[in-house]
């Protein structure tokens, strides 16, 4: 009870069959566990109210990308449900546990949601906008892995192509970092899982580059 009612009760010193119970904050009814003739005491649930004017988000990313958080950072979110809008929020918590089937830590993000747009259980995307440098990067399509090898294939003209084995950094999106075997502008092909059907052609491949390069 507030401290208004508690003073009308004093004023009136008459007692009624029914109390209006206030919540302390504006929200939305979420459930009732009581029931109607059921005897309460001091500590029992009576109504759960859900405060929806900031909301939670919880997000996974991976943990190669933890050392780009930080607690404070703003971040925006997407929803499918409103195509087009961006909702700005705030990193509040990095989970220091890794999920280890997903490689994953979960990361909560605090947004205000004055109208009520965001509710509890739907699905959003975060998005992260950080400037990593400059860097050559190919697309993953182009990427072929051979066991401990990557390897992708360099257009040489004529219809000729050359394996090159190369090595990978970090990986945004569709795209790798690449740290060694390439050089800028050189043409690559972008979907080497789909010119080499067998991986045995791909060692022949490079038997026959690196024989090539020892002969020299």
């Amino acid at each position: 009870m507030t401290q208004e009612q508690i003073a009308e009760l004093q004023r009136t010193r008459q007692a009624t069959d029914t109390i209006t119970l206030l919540s302390p904050f504006r929200g939305v009814v979420q459930s009732v566990p009581v029931e109607q003739g059921k005897s309460v005491k001091v500590g029992d649930m009576l109504v759960e109210v859900a405060d929806l004017s900031v909301v939670w988000v919880w997000a996974d990313f991976y943990e190669n990308e933890l050392s780009m958080l930080q607690v404070g950072q703003k971040i925006a979110v997407t929803a499918k449900s409103y195509p087009g809008e961006k909702f700005d929020g705030t990193i509040s918590l990095i989970n220091p546990f890794i999920d280890e089937t997903k490689r994953t830590a979960k990361v909560r993000i605090d947004i205000p949601n004055a109208d009520l747009k965001l509710r509890p259980g739907m699905y959003v995307n975060a998005e992260l906008a950080m400037n990593m440098g400059e860097a050559l990067t190919v697309p993953v399509s182009a990427i072929m892995p051979t066991g401990t090898r990557n390897v992708v294939f360099v257009d040489k003209g004529e219809g000729k192509l050359e394996p090159r084995i190369v090595q990978l950094g970090a990986k945004y999106g569709e795209i790798y970092e690449v740290q060694s075997g390439l050089r800028e502008n050189e043409r690559v092909i972008a979907s080497a899982n789909f010119l080499i059907d067998a991986e045995s052609k791909v060692q022949g491949a490079l038997q026959d580059f690196e024989a090539a390069g020892n002969n020299h």
